[in-house]
Parts: C-alpha cells; sequence; structure tokens
C-alpha cells in the first residue's frame, strides 16, 4: 500500500466559523511555539488502486498500430499479390458511413 503524507495550513474543511474558532484556539493552547493551523492528512492508495494506475500507463504506451499486419501488407502490395474486393470495399463504406448518422 502506497501512502502520501498531505501537510495543510489552516482550518480548511471545517463547516462553521465556530467550529474554526474552537479549533484555532484549542491548537494555540497545546502549542508553545510551534506554527498553529498546521494539519497533516494522510492518504493510502490500495494495492488495487496501484495495479490500476500501472495498467493505464501500459495502455498509454501501447501503439494503436498493428506494425506485424502493416509490414505484411506492405510486403503484399510490393510483390503484387494484394487484391482489392471492392464490393466488400463498398460495403464496409457504407456500413462506416450509417454508424456516423
Amino acid at each position: 500500500m502506497s501512502e502520501i503524507n498531505i501537510k495543510a495550513t489552516g482550518l480548511a474543511g471545517l463547516t462553521t466559523p465556530k467550529q474554526a474558532n474552537a479549533t484555532t484556539q484549542n491548537q494555540e493552547s497545546k502549542t508553545t511555539g510551534v506554527q498553529t493551523g498546521v494539519v497533516t492528512d494522510k492518504v493510502s492508495l490500495t494495492d488495487t488502486a496501484n495495479q490500476l494506475q500501472s495498467v493505464q500507463q501500459t495502455v498509454a504506451d501501447a501503439s494503436a498500430v498493428n506494425k506485424e499486419r502493416v509490414n505484411e501488407l506492405r510486403a503484399a502490395i510490393a510483390d503484387g499479390s494484394y487484391s482489392v474486393d471492392a464490393t466488400e470495399l463498398a460495403k464496409n463504406m457504407i456500413n462506416f458511413e450509417d454508424q456516423l448518422r
């Protein structure tokens, strides 16, 4: 589990001026020579959250292009063995246009 310590100054998060004033007075009475109003919070990330961050980074780093398939197509075009089925291409173009609507 990862832990993050956060230091915040002031009295953020207190809902009423009465609460803020009581807290300030309480802190001032307990401290001598120490800055008042300093609050330390602790945030812990679970192992699942750390794994999720790792997966997100892996996906972000992954290439969206299938380089192996691109190389196969380039080779087929270069040697003349690549052929286009015009009917199939037309159907795919129509289906794509229909999806945009």
